[in-house]
């Protein structure tokens, strides 16, 4: 396995949905156009937005402005600056963020969370390209691009009258969709070895891997890293077993991923699907275990006796067959 694919600037995966995204970037990343990132909280839509910044080609800085944590009383002078004297408790000129976005990016993240009072602002900066500090009636001109990001559905936003329609179709001129870590999983392990490698590339059992591969992430990406930095303060050594992780963070398997499972199981060309499949996973579980009862229960989370009544039958059914065609 192929532990580092660089995708982007920053940005790493394997699958079919990352690759494809990456191509729109860099076709996208070379334009003055805005771009509205969708995902969900977690996929790293500003490892994305840093991305098309580097890929850009511009000189100057990315400002990332988290809009859900902007004091309303604040917003105008944080966003486009002031002169001194412009009110109280300005002692000092003061740039904002669209001057110092000067010929590099401004990157909104959260959008969403822009109040209503602020949108015909930003929307008035999108239309003229200029805007004015505090206490100045000189225009500037921005110079800077614009990249937005939210988890929320903004067209569902939009028809809540939540957010301006007008300020919406300003900001998706491209529109981009970031796949959750349950859209991507087979990048999971690679993700993983990433991670451990920050700290002290701790050796992940491939049982190990599965489970975390199959696990519930919510999270995204986001919780996958916080995942790995508690393991490598928790573990003991430096491998990591199936076990070992269950035991220090109880990780539950997507019922999402159950259900595609069983649907896979029921299309198989067998009589007796659940016999098969138990039959396969003690199977299984004995081999990863090196024959040992107690591990194999354990890694199928049941009793030794579970595993014991099950190679019975196993065996039964093999003595059988050899009978059967010793008589045919």
């Amino acid at each position: 396995m192929a532990y580092s694919t660089r995708v982007l600037p920053g940005i790493i995966g394997n699958a079919t949905s990352i690759h494809v995204l990456a191509s729109q970037i860099e076709k996208i990343a070379v334009t003055e156009h805005p771009v509205l990132l969708k995902g969900e909280t977690g996929t790293g839509k500003e490892l994305f937005a840093n991305a098309i910044h580097q890929l850009s080609g511009r000189t100057g800085e990315i400002i990332a402005v988290n809009c859900s944590a902007i004091p309303e009383h604040l917003f105008e002078s944080l966003l486009f600056g002031h002169e001194k004297g412009a009110f109280t408790g300005a002692d000092k000129s003061h740039d904002g963020f669209f001057a110092q976005a000067e010929q590099g990016t401004l990157f909104f993240d959260e959008i969403a969370e822009l109040p209503l009072i602020h949108q015909p602002k930003l929307l008035r900066v999108l239309e003229t390209k200029s805007f004015s500090r505090i206490g100045s009636a000189e225009k500037r001109r921005f110079t800077g691009r614009i990249i937005s990001a939210s988890h929320e559905n903004m067209a569902l936003r939009v028809k809540e009258k939540a957010f301006r329609e007008d300020l919406y179709y300003r900001l998706n001129l491209f529109e981009l969709s970031i796949p959750s870590l349950a859209q991507r999983r087979e990048d999971i392990p690679l993700l993983v070895h990433h991670f451990a490698k920050q700290h002290n590339n701790m050796i992940f059992s491939q049982c190990a891997l599965e489970l975390l591969k199959y696990a519930s992430w919510p999270g995204n990406i986001r919780q996958l890293k916080n995942t790995i930095d508690k393991l490598m303060i928790l573990a003991d050594d430096d491998y990591l077993s199936a076990q070992c992780i269950q035991k220090l963070l109880a990780c539950e398997t997507d019922p999402n991923i159950l259900k595609q499972l069983a649907k896979e199981i029921i299309a198989l060309p067998k009589e007796n699907k659940i016999k098969a499949i138990y039959d396969a996973l003690v199977e299984e579980s004995m081999e990863q275990s090196q024959g040992n009862k107690t591990k194999a229960a354990e890694l199928l989370g049941v009793h030794r006796k579970v595993v014991e009544r099950r190679l019975h039958r196993i065996n039964d059914d093999i003595k059988a067959r050899r009978l059967y065609d010793k008589a045919m």
